[in-house]
């Protein structure tokens, strides 16, 4: 070792935390693969990833239990895409290709989830204003509670 090594600890502490820092950063960034011409628009798989991710969240807290699961789903899907104006073949050819370039899913699923998050943050919002501004009543001390049956 050399002597300025060892008469200054600091600098190897130093030179170990600049190079571990560096490795931290989050490194070149770079641009999304161009998708073929029958890929679902980025923006609009966005929103519609964004819908998909709501009709299966339902399915899994079982919201659809008075009705028959696979026709209600089967319809909810097919709102979602009408409303998009895609079929479920074109949907699952973008979710495939999507699912081919990995850092670029990575980076959609990041906005889907933001967008949940600003969804559930409105509706928390609503509810608040909703409890806030109706008067509860001794007979029924839930009425925005219950679930249509």
């Amino acid at each position: 070792m050399s002597s300025t090594a060892r008469t200054n600890p600091w600098r190897g502490i130093a030179v170990l935390l600049i190079t571990s820092l560096a490795g931290c950063s989050s490194g070149p960034t770079f641009p999304e693969p161009e998708p073929p011409v029958d890929v679902i628009p980025r923006d609009t798989f966005l929103h519609v990833l964004t819908e998909v991710h709501l009709i299966e969240g339902a399915l899994k807290q079982r919201l659809f239990r008075n009705d028959d699961e696979n026709d209600r789903i089967e319809n909810q899907y097919a709102e979602l895409f009408d409303r998009w104006n895609i079929d479920e073949e074109r949907f699952k050819t973008t979710y495939s290709w999507w699912y081919q370039c990995p850092e670029a899913l990575d980076g959609l699923l990041e906005e889907v989830i933001e967008n949940l998050s600003v969804l559930e943050r409105q509706l928390i919002e609503e509810e608040r204003n909703t409890d806030s501004s109706t008067v509860i009543s001794e007979e029924d001390p839930m009425p925005q509670r219950r679930r249509e049956q």
